[in-house]
């Protein structure tokens, strides 16, 4: 079985993709997800779950990138490094595997180190729509194996909040930021948590 390769932009400086926050907007409850909007992405719109064994996914559009991303984290996995570099593989049912280079994200000191990758290559969407199971594995074993129950539904929401977002034809972004002595300098948005509203698969 052959092995895809996942082209992501790692970027130590993700300062504008926080993990899902009070502030965050809900869109719509789909099933086990709820698909929210991160202002601080331009109007960003994600689909988050968790599953009992306590892994959070969230995968989203980053309309100022153009691309889509994923986090995926759990608290037992403490040894991940924030911004370390991961060679994860993915793969969605049968299909071959994806080679993923993930690095390590942190949003608060002391809270849980999250995997993240992001690209354009919407193959990946795809077969995360198709699919019944996403299993993740680092050094050849096996870490995770999440049942994707109403992933396509989820997915498409996102799609449908994402173009309602667009027709606003709002950025996310602070017209004012260059001229105003007021704003905040690096454009953070505190964040208290990635498990907002977060039902369960």
């Amino acid at each position: 079985m052959s092995a895809k390769s996942l082209a992501l932009i790692l970027g130590v400086s993700l300062s504008g993709l926080p993990a899902s926050a009070a502030d965050n907007d809900f869109w719509a409850a789909v099933g086990n997800w709820d698909v929210s909007v991160d202002p601080t992405i331009g109007n960003g719109c994600y689909a988050l779950a968790s599953w009992n064994g306590g892994t959070v996914l969230r995968i989203g559009r980053n309309p100022q990138k153009d691309n889509f991303y994923f986090l995926v984290g759990n608290d037992d996995w403490r040894s991940i490094s924030p911004d370390g570099s991961y060679d994860i593989q993915v793969q969605f049912g049968s299909r071959p595997v994806w080679d993923v280079s993930a690095s390590g994200l942190q949003f608060n000191s002391g809270e849980t180190v999250y995997l993240h990758a992001q690209s354009t290559k919407m193959d990946f969407i795809a077969e995360f729509q198709a699919a019944l199971n996403m299993r993740i594995s680092y050094n050849g074993k096996e870490i995770d194996n999440l049942k994707l129950n109403g992933s396509r539904r989820a997915w498409d929401e996102v799609e449908k909040c994402q173009r309602e977002m667009n027709s606003r034809g709002s950025t996310g972004k602070d017209p004012f930021a260059e001229t105003d002595p007021f704003a905040d300098s690096n454009g953070q948005t505190k964040d208290k948590a990635v498990k907002n509203r977060v039902r369960k698969n």
